[in-house]
């Protein structure tokens, strides 16, 4: 099964972080903003299936918004990563990258990722934020804290997303 999945948020939250920890193993502190899009792949097993993920690292600037159905078409599930230490990013999600990934690949599996935990002085979006978030946001199945430094929960996450496409993709197949 190949699965097109898109880490959708504000630039320097951390997706292409996330995803350097995820494929490659690594973490690196020298930040170079995303132009456009980057597309990595990485082979999983996942509930038992052969899984290939395509991962959209879809650059954060708002001057690359009106590329988005471009970069979210044919999208099978996506992270909505926001920075734990800057509360207008996930403020953000809200705002557009939501309304944008549903107008364009519709109902989709979604998870919340807070990253950057690994700077727990500089932590400022709080419990009750994410879980206001997660109200108005029934669509967004799971949250997970992540720290593309360390690595904490990175594996999970990207292992829990593929799980819920594959859970997705066999609940539409049954009905």
């Amino acid at each position: 099964m190949n699965y097109k999945i898109v880490l959708a948020g504000d630039e320097g939250v951390g997706k292409t972080s996330l995803i350097n920890r995820f494929v490659h193993g690594y973490f690196t502190g020298d930040y170079k903003a995303t132009i456009g899009v980057n597309i990595y792949a990485k082979q999983l097993v996942v509930d038992n299936y052969e899984v290939s993920l395509q991962i959209w690292d879809v650059a954060g600037q708002t001057s690359f918004r009106q590329f988005r159905q471009r970069f979210f078409s044919g999208t099978r599930g996506a992270f909505l990563v926001f920075d734990l230490t800057v509360p207008k990013s996930l403020d953000n999600l809200h705002k557009s990258w939501i309304e944008d990934l549903q107008d364009i690949a519709g109902q989709i599996p979604l998870i919340l990722i807070g990253n950057k935990v690994d700077l727990k002085e500089s932590v400022i979006v709080s419990h009750q934020d994410v879980n206001e978030f997660l109200t108005h946001h029934s669509n967004v199945k799971e949250h997970i804290i992540t720290s593309a430094l360390t690595g904490a929960n990175v594996e999970n996450a990207f292992y829990k997303l593929a799980s819920l496409i594959n859970s997705n993709i066999y609940n539409k197949s049954t009905n």
